[in-house]
Formats: structure tokens, sequence, C-alpha cells
């Protein structure tokens, strides 16, 4: 063992040599001990802080979906009542010139049988 190890081991560190400290085995246990709680301490603070921001981001989450839901059922019952009311003006439009949508819709049907038979 070289005599720096040695002085080390005996608890006379050359650093400190002449300011009258000595680390013994004891101290360095206790040090040791501290340490390990202030580490057991901080991982369980670490913890604690990542379930609460897991629970703040789950809550931002499920509310975001809520809104979602809410705002695609309010933009359907809008379409949905748009849609009603063209069926029902389509509806009137036809009880009241019925010929006139007779001829558009053969029109229509014979432009459609136009394109698909010019495919073939």
């Amino acid at each position: 063992m070289s005599s720096r190890t040695k002085t080390i081991a005996e608890g006379n560190h050359p650093d400190t040599a002449g300011l009258g400290t000595t680390n013994d085995a004891e101290t360095i246990e206790q040090d040791i001990e501290r340490l390990r709680g202030d580490i057991a301490a901080l991982a369980q603070s670490i913890t604690r802080y990542g379930a609460g921001k897991t629970g703040e981001v789950k809550m931002r989450a499920s509310k975001a979906g809520r809104d979602l839901a809410k705002t695609s059922q309010e933009t359907l019952d809008s379409m949905s009542e748009e849609l009603a009311g063209l069926e029902e003006a389509v509806s009137t439009r036809v009880r009241e010139r019925p010929l006139q949508a007779l001829g558009i819709a053969a029109g229509v049907g014979f432009l459609i049988a136009a394109v698909w038979s010019s495919r073939r």
C-alpha cells in the first residue's frame, strides 16, 4: 500500500492535513445514510410530481375529447337540420311544379346514361 493510500485509509487525507479534520468510517457511513435518505426523498418527490402531471394531462385530454364530441354532435345536428330543410324545399317545389320536376329528373337520367354508355 502506498504511503498516500495508507494516509487516506487512516482518515488523514493529504488535502485536509493540518486543518484538524479527520474522517473516520462512522462519519462516512452517516454521510452515506444521509445521502440515501436524500435520494429516496428526491425519488418520492419526482414520483409525486409525475403522478400529478399524469393526472393533469389525463384531465386535459378527457376535456378535449368531451369538447370534440360536443362540437361534432352540434355540427351533425346543424347539418341534419339543413338537410331536412333542403328536403322540404325540394318536396315543396316538386308539388308546385310536378311536370318540371319530372322533366329535370328525366334529363339528369339521360345525361347519366349517356356518360355511362360512353365509358364502356
